[in-house]
């Protein structure tokens, strides 16, 4: 089953080989010499990990191998582990004067190692066999059943250490005997043959005695996946790329038509809008599209959606598509009347069509656009007021840029003054505005922070400012109003700046009556008669330090010029 593998690596396993992997990762960097089996201090469940990594590795996520080779630790080095497990043996025999290992616990691991070296001694090296040889190794044993079932049993435990679990998935293919095995054990559970101490032995590893609680696990598995994708995309049409979510939907829906499903596993997929037969998934596709068409003629104004629409190709080839079954008389009539309610262009006259289509709604854009203009008083449409327009407006420059609008199109936006550049459309507006304030007032000087039109002034100062930089174009639009081009730069002085002045004007003359076109200081007029004309404005705080300097607030500008 192919749930059973990808649950090998659930949470149990990765919170087990995170924790051992960070004890590796430190061992390595105490020993920089890298003889990890060589020391009497080696952690044996530690030794037993790095064993099944070995093992395991190439199956492990992406994620976990990388980790891995991080490390710059060679796995595939079996010598180490190797010769770690006879180093045992040989201490094992220089205590017993033989190697015959006992049925004891302490000795599990070594005795099923030494078994597995009996069973494959042909594919031993010649050291090897010398070795284990030299230690009187009886190389003609016979397995009894209970060594064999032992055996069988350490590799499930094995299984157990590495993956969190016992359920070895049938047929599986890194161990088919031990899966197998696993088969037989179940069988002999329900024909209470199993010995009671193996069930108890088995029960210490969580033994999963009945099949139908994988097949749950399975169910259970794929139906949140289909929901983690019901989540993420609204439907359950699951692509066919992921072959074993599609796999077990037909499953469900063979179980379903077969009445094997059971009614909470149908009443669960139906919270999910599980679609149970093609003709449901055909019919909410079509649904689907049409109101894509539905949405796309909202947005141009027609229903001719080109064959390579980039923005959605699904939708192109559907149309397409529509208009070959009615070709072939295979369009169902309910369909095609819902299609011609939209202006459904079908294969007959198309490009005539297509033009007489194009040509109506882009002169009810263009009549939108004049309406527009007459309320706003520009051409250039705010997103935020009419999207729609806008985006009209900005595919009508697109296309005058890429030299694909016609002559006539050219022309009705012209006699409108459509502005063709937005950066060109502002400065016109700006230039009118100038025309409008020269006719008023009969010069071009703006004053600066004009608080009638803020961004005229503004416009004005940086049209000064860059003169160098404007086209002759738009110099000689300037000079056709006498346009002033002398600069004038203001510096801006701050109020405290200006009480300092002041302060120093009383200390001088002992008053505050500053006359307003003082020559020796002609910004201190102007702001000393400022301060008596917006004394209502004035902070609080500010007002207070003008009287606590006796500032005269009257219209004297009576003046005793100092010697």
């Amino acid at each position: 089953m192919e749930i059973l593998e990808k649950e090998l690596f659930n949470t149990n396993f990765l919170d087990n080989w995170y924790r051992h992997y960070s004890k590796l990762e430190a061992y390595l960097k105490q020993n920089q010499n890298g003889l990890l089996f060589t020391s009497n201090e080696v952690d044996e469940e530690l030794m037993k990990w790095i064993s099944i990594q070995s093992k395991i590795k190439n199956k492990l996520p992406s994620e976990l191998r990388s980790k891995l080779a991080a490390l710059n630790f060679d796995f595939e080095e079996k010598g180490h582990i190797w010769e770690h497990l006879y180093q045992q043996l040989v201490t094992f025999w220089q205590n017993n004067s033989h190697v015959i290992l006992p049925d004891d616990e302490k000795y599990e691991v070594l005795k099923d190692w030494l078994l597995r070296q009996i069973q494959a001694k042909d594919y031993l090296s010649e050291s090897q066999f010398d070795k284990l040889n030299a230690l009187g190794v009886q190389w003609d044993m016979t397995f009894t059943r209970e060594q064999r079932w032992q055996q069988m049993y350490l590799k499930l435990k094995e299984f157990y250490q590495t993956f969190g679990h016992s359920q070895v998935p049938q047929n599986w293919k890194n161990d088919k005997p031990l899966a197998n095995w696993v088969t037989v054990q179940r069988r002999m559970y329900a024909k209470n043959k199993l010995r009671p101490e193996r069930e108890q032995k088995l029960r210490e590893l969580n033994f999963v005695w009945h099949i139908q609680a994988l097949y749950d696990a399975q169910w259970q598995h794929y139906y949140q996946e289909l929901q983690l994708f019901y989540q993420a995309h609204g439907h359950c049409r699951v692509p066919g790329n992921n072959k074993q979510l599609t796999s077990w939907i037909e499953n469900q829906r063979t179980a379903k038509k077969n009445n094997l499903l059971l009614p909470e596993r149908e009443q669960k997929l139906n919270e999910l809008g599980f679609i149970w037969s093609f003709s449901d998934i055909k019919r909410n596709y079509w649904n689907e599209k049409y109101e894509q068409l539905k949405a796309f003629k909202q947005q141009h104004g027609h229903s001719f959606v080109p064959i390579n629409y980039k923005e959605n190709k699904t939708l192109g080839y559907w149309v397409f598509g529509q208009r070959k079954l009615e070709a072939k008389g295979k369009l169902d009539e309910a369909k095609k009347k819902k299609l011609n309610q939209l202006g459904f262009v079908w294969s007959t006259n198309t490009q005539l069509q297509l033009k007489s289509n194009y040509d109506s709604q882009w002169n009810l854009n263009l009549e939108r656009l004049k309406i527009y203009q007459q309320v706003y008083g520009s051409c250039q449409v705010s997103l935020r007021i009419n999207p729609v327009l806008q985006r009209w407006t900005r595919w009508q420059r697109k296309l005058f840029y890429e030299g694909r609008l016609s002559e006539e199109r050219m022309t009705k936006l012209n006699e409108i003054k459509f502005p063709w550049n937005i950066q060109e459309g502002y400065w016109m507006k700006m230039y009118e505005a100038l025309t409008d304030f020269r006719n008023q007032f009969g010069h071009t000087r703006v004053p600066y922070q004009w608080a009638p039109n803020r961004q005229l002034a503004a416009w004005v100062y940086r049209l000064k400012l860059n003169k160098s930089e404007l086209s002759s174009q738009k110099v000689e639009l300037l000079n056709m109003i006498n346009f002033d081009w002398n600069l004038n730069r203001k510096t801006v002085v701050s109020w405290e700046n200006m009480y300092e002045r002041l302060l120093q004007f009383k200390q001088k003359y002992g008053h505050t009556r500053v006359p307003v076109k003082w020559p020796q200081d002609r910004k201190l007029g102007k702001w000393v008669s400022r301060m008596r004309q917006e004394k209502d404005k004035l902070y609080p705080e500010r007002l207070a330090l003008l009287e606590s300097i006796a500032f005269d607030w009257g219209n004297q500008l009576a003046f005793k010029k100092a010697d």
